[in-house]
């Protein structure tokens, strides 16, 4: 009995609802064949739902919250480090290799400068923060202040030290620097030598990180109850607090959903040539995962999983995707540090000039590169630009728990930001594969149904689509090649292990020298992971002579 009486019944209560809602979720994807992105964000509808209903004490679910994204963030250092060298290597050009880098920088940048310059444009007008009473915290702003750190310090960071250490932490840049330069070394030595032992082993490492990836990954709609559910209890039990407040914590909400959505939305149109809402309808899972996460590290592996939905590139998807989990994120390193500056400067009555907010936007913009991808990081982000602009640290106290809900939203701009720059280069380099995007606009989550291709450039039976691709996740760094036309057009190619699985409900099997991808129409439409199918997005159009 005395064991027994230790069992707290609103803890056995929700969880006991926890799993009546995991049988819902589950019932709804086998037997109504309810889709990805629509499943994930129910989920987060019945999150909320259960956090309401038990009045929000359910941090007893804290446990598997936890756990997903332990074991969602473990796999992040691995499945950047095979995917950015394998990636690499199967391109095998330093000159493509520029491109893809110094545009993916270019634009994770811009789209942070978007977010400062629009979050000025509107706070300042408003005069956001004017007659709001900030109370000093000294000590909490000691503790603020010691999480920054010096310039130097910051590039140095950029920097790999230790390959186990940096893996161990997720830390990002030095892990891409690193695996960046082995994989130029094994570009440059292969010049020479055979070095195809190499290349295999790091496709077929690949290969193997995403299939367990994508175990991971399936476990997403059943954790976002979870996280939802406990997110909404955080948020309410700071309501009282935060009425004070309420003009910043609305302005950050929908500043940061007008650039996840508008601001993105718009780039998508006009200089990736990819429909907007059919774009958004495919990344929906990532994004409700990292509003629900607060971490753009965490949902790394949902986004690069579903930019492949859409048609973008596996190289720039597994290089651009993590290079925008520290640089730029517009939501946390734009929005919110531009928009507690404003706030404090009003609310103290501070005299800045126009000089002074360019200043105060040009150090947000040096202050978005090397940002951890990890829940928190707004409010870090936005000391280091107080301490460099010399605004006092301890007003930002009171705004912590403001911080700590924008976060969602700023999380999910972050996420869409890296997702819309990966497609922009995708774009750009000629990277992009327009079948698929056609197959999304569609409303079918495949990347392909129905090619054939003939690796030795025979005839090519119909229907046939015009399309290089490597067949990347299953260890075949195939080159392939496929023609409106039946002769006159060869396609260089690897030999394949003839019929074997590449995802559920699409095969690949060898026959009479034709290699026939074939989709089977009663499968699930989950989404699949870009490079993780077996067809990742290096588009070539083949025409006729």
């Amino acid at each position: 009995m005395g064991a027994l009486s230790n069992i707290d019944p609103t803890a056995v209560a929700v969880w006991a609802s926890a799993v009546v809602l995991f049988a819902l979720i589950a019932v709804l994807r086998a037997v109504f064949k309810l889709n990805f992105s629509l499943l994930t964000v129910l989920a987060l509808g019945l999150g909320i739902a259960l956090s309401l209903v038990f009045d929000g004490q359910v941090d007893s679910l804290n446990l598997l919250g936890n756990i997903y994204i332990n074991l969602i963030t473990a796999l992040v250092a691995p499945l950047i480090f095979v995917s950015i060298i394998s990636g690499i290597t199967y391109v095998g050009s330093l000159k493509k290799l520029r491109s893809i880098g110094l545009r993916s920088v270019g634009w994770l940048l811009l789209t942070n400068l978007i977010a400062i310059v629009m979050t000025l444009g509107v706070a300042i007008p408003l005069h956001i923060g004017s007659g709001v009473k900030l109370v000093d915290d000294e000590s909490t702003a000691g503790f603020l202040t010691s999480q920054t750190a010096p310039l130097d310090q910051v590039i140095l960071n950029f920097f790999p030290k230790n390959i186990v250490g940096d893996l161990s932490g997720n830390r990002v840049v030095p892990i891409i620097i690193t695996a960046t330069v082995l994989a130029i070394a094994i570009v440059s030595v292969g010049r020479q030598k055979d070095v195809s032992v190499v290349k295999r082993f790091f496709e077929q490492t690949k290969g193997v990180i995403y299939k367990a990836v994508g175990y991971v990954v399936e476990l997403t709609p059943y954790a976002v109850v979870v996280l939802g559910a406990t997110s909404t209890a955080a948020t309410t039990s700071k309501a009282d607090a935060l009425l004070a407040l309420l003009s910043i914590l609305v302005l950050g909400f929908v500043l940061n959903i007008i650039q996840a959505f508008v601001v993105n939305g718009l780039l998508l149109k006009f200089v990736a040539h990819v429909p907007p809402l059919t774009f958004f309808k495919a990344v929906l899972p990532a994004q409700t995962t990292a509003f629900a996460t607060q971490s753009s590290v965490a949902t790394l592996p949902l986004s690069i999983r579903q930019l492949g939905t859409v048609g973008g590139g596996a190289d720039v998807a597994n290089f651009t995707t993590p290079i925008g989990t520290t640089i730029g994120m517009p939501g946390c390193a734009g929005v919110w540090p531009m928009l507690s500056a404003v706030f404090t400067i009003n609310a103290l009555g501070l005299g800045y000039s126009p000089a002074s907010y360019v200043a105060l936007a040009v150090i947000g913009l040096l202050s978005s590169i090397g940002t951890a991808g990890v829940p928190g990081t707004a409010i870090v982000t936005a000391t280091t630009v107080f301490t460099a602009v010399g605004l006092p640290v301890q007003l930002l106290v009171p705004l912590v728990p403001v911080s700590n809900i924008v976060g969602m939203p700023s999380t999910m701009a972050n996420v869409s930001a890296a997702v819309t720059c990966a497609a922009i280069v995708s774009r750009q380099t000629g990277e992009f594969d327009e079948s698929v995007l056609d197959s999304a606009r569609a409303g079918r989550h495949r990347h392909r149904a129905g090619v054939v291709v003939s690796p030795a450039g025979g005839a090519v039976a119909a229907p046939v689509v015009p399309v290089a691709a490597p067949l990347g996740a299953v260890g075949v760094a195939a080159s392939v090649v496929a023609s409106p036309v039946a002769a006159g057009v060869g396609a260089a190619h690897k030999p394949v292990q003839p019929g074997f699985a590449v995802t559920p409900g699409l095969s690949l099997t060898l026959h009479q020298s034709m290699l026939r991808v074939q989709a089977d129409d009663d499968a699930d439409d989950a989404p699949v992971p870009v490079g993780a199918c077996g067809i990742s997005a290096h588009a070539a159009t083949a025409k006729a002579a």
